[in-house]
């Protein structure tokens, strides 16, 4: 690999610039730079907000020896799903013509005479045509390209696209090490803790708790409807399942909300296990820790296991392409709540 201009300890400044965890990733991209063994394409997947996307625009930033705002930079080159010019709202997919357009950059020499990167958001999100427009430009990259896609999940994005990356895996950061870098940005001690704890391990997330506390309400309003389940007939179960999820959205807006929907009462149903574990001090919801502990005691351990699984096959519903809403409606048949 050409020397960036940068030395490796430059490059991971990303310790000190915004990535909080991830330090086995640092330490990967680090020695991947040393060795001149960096690939052409990575796919970062994880959680939503676990800190994939701040990462992948640290590392851009560094690899161009851009110190200003990332999105000025000739070389640097960000895909996600266009929004609606009448609505405001994104698109369904990624498109063929945004992938076109993006590949016929990628393969000009770099304005600038160095690297040129590109970090293609919501991987997912890219429909057949827009993939397969992709492909050359994965098996055929322009010396110096570096494409960094981020997914949710590998299994989200389509295997002619996975399977020409090398996939980082990232996994949720310790509430610890949350709470300390809520602090370092003048949060108070209660608040530090406590959305460290609710975070579940996604940094992102504690500070979308601090900066906006509707995301906060929206949370805590999901939570009372899913604690409330175990007391309602199926009707009115899917009733509230489904005024959770967003009117007239795209398929991929309800899906992303189907799937908060579900982690959160994974969490819960989770945290009563741990409590019957005697594990108080390790559950998410602490501040309703008391709840989710009657919550638990009246599922009972058998009945927690079975709505887990419940989850698990409605997540695997939703991942092809079944309906957000009629995964849901099944799940309130299903859940044995």
């Amino acid at each position: 690999m050409t020397d960036t201009g940068n030395s490796t300890k430059d490059i991971f400044q990303a310790r000190e610039s915004g990535v909080i965890g991830h330090d086995r990733i640092l330490d990967f991209l680090q020695t991947a730079v040393d060795k001149d063994r960096l690939a052409h394409a990575y796919l970062l997947v994880g959680p939503e907000h676990v800190g994939k996307t701040t990462l992948a625009r640290i590392f851009a930033r560094h690899l161009l020896g851009h110190g200003g705002h990332l999105d000025t930079h000739p070389d640097f080159f960000l895909i996600r799903r266009e929004c609606d010019a009448k609505s405001g709202k994104p698109h369904q997919a990624i498109v063929i013509g945004q992938v076109r357009a993006l590949c016929e950059k990628l393969a000009m020499g770099a304005f600038m005479g160095g690297w040129k990167v590109c970090i293609i958001a919501e991987a997912e999100a890219l429909n057949q045509e827009a993939a397969n427009a992709l492909l050359k430009t994965l098996e055929e990259p322009h010396p110096k390209t570096l494409l960094l896609l981020v997914a949710t999940s590998a299994e989200n994005v389509m295997p002619t696209i996975r399977s020409r990356c090398q996939v980082i895996s990232f996994g949720r950061v310790a509430a610890s090490r949350i709470r300390d870098a809520l602090r370092e940005r003048g949060v108070n001690e209660p608040e530090a803790q406590l959305f460290s704890r609710l975070a579940d391990g996604c940094p992102g997330r504690a500070f979308r708790f601090v900066e906006d506390a509707e995301t906060l309400e929206d949370m805590r309003k999901m939570r009372r409807r899913i604690l409330g389940l175990h007391r309602q007939d199926t009707a009115e179960r899917w009733r509230a399942l489904d005024g959770l999820l967003p009117n007239r959205a795209t398929f991929i807006e309800t899906a992303a909300r189907a799937g908060q929907v579900m982690d959160l009462m994974a969490e819960l149903l989770r945290d009563t296990l741990l409590i019957g574990q005697g594990r108080r001090d390790d559950v998410v919801h602490v501040d309703v820790r008391d709840e989710v502990e009657a919550w638990g005691r009246e599922l009972g351990t058998d009945r927690v296991l079975s709505a887990l699984e419940s989850l698990e096959t409605a997540r695997s519903r939703v991942r092809s392409n079944v309906g957000p809403r009629a995964v849901l409606e099944h799940l309130a048949l299903a859940l044995p709540l």
